[in-house]
């Protein structure tokens, strides 16, 4: 969003180092922002939404135009698909020979990879918020699309929730980069179990630094050392 954002600031007297304290983030990151160098993820947007206390709906059409308003319905319709999506290609390159995952360990996939692509590009797969809750750093959509989408199949085995795909993902959805990274983290923790990437994640700057079923923001990745990113 070139030059709004920073209209926006300077509207409300803040400095830069000062917004992009209250965003989270580094003041170069912002910078890159505020010059449209770096896209805003849907985290980053509802954020800016409530410091100027403005809907997103007038942010977006404020930056955009009158003839160019974005359908939220749609807007938010295509996140969720992408997200969606990232969840089937975590189920079809990191499960197990039988085509079986746990839940849990599906959630940590997920996690990984909008994480670590925020680290490589400055920008997530998802843009999904995720909260430190018991089961792991996850977004609340996560169980309300497993649990209710018939994309995937659930069974129950021992105590662990099995996840397996009825339809395969939309690999248009990602750029060339997205998918290798996503194949790349599959595939480093395939072969894992799952309380070896829980220990992992829980051993992450994010989830360390963050309070039980707080929001963590995406730059904390930018804390750890490049082979501890995933």
């Amino acid at each position: 969003m070139k030059d709004f954002i920073a209209k926006l600031r300077k509207s409300a007297g803040l400095s830069q180092e000062e917004l992009a304290q209250k965003l989270g983030f580094s003041r170069p990151t912002l910078v890159a922002m505020e010059k449209g160098e770096r896209d805003i993820t849907l985290t980053e947007l509802k954020k800016i939404s409530e410091i100027f206390d403005l809907p997103i709906e007038i942010i977006l059409d404020e930056e955009l135009g009158v003839s160019q308003k974005i359908d939220m319905q749609n807007f938010g319709k295509k996140a969720l698909n992408k997200f969606h999506n990232l969840i089937l290609q975590c189920i079809k390159y990191g499960a197990d020979a039988d085509g079986k995952i746990t839940k849990t360990k599906l959630a940590k996939l997920v996690y990984l990879c909008d994480f670590a692509s925020y680290y490589k590009f400055l920008n997530p797969i998802s843009g999904f918020e995720y909260r430190r809750l018991a089961q792991g750093p996850v977004p609340i959509e996560f169980f309300d699309l497993i649990d209710s989408s018939e994309s995937f199949s659930i069974e129950k085995k021992d105590k662990a929730i099995m996840v397996s795909l009825v339809e395969q993902p939309d690999d248009t959805l990602f750029s060339d980069a997205e998918q290798k990274l996503i194949r790349a983290i599959c595939k480093k923790w395939k072969k894992a179990n799952t309380q070896e990437i829980i220990d992992f994640t829980h051993g992450q700057i994010p989830w360390k630094i963050c309070r039980e079923k707080e929001v963590i923001p995406y730059t904390l990745i930018n804390l750890e050392e490049p082979n501890n990113v995933y």
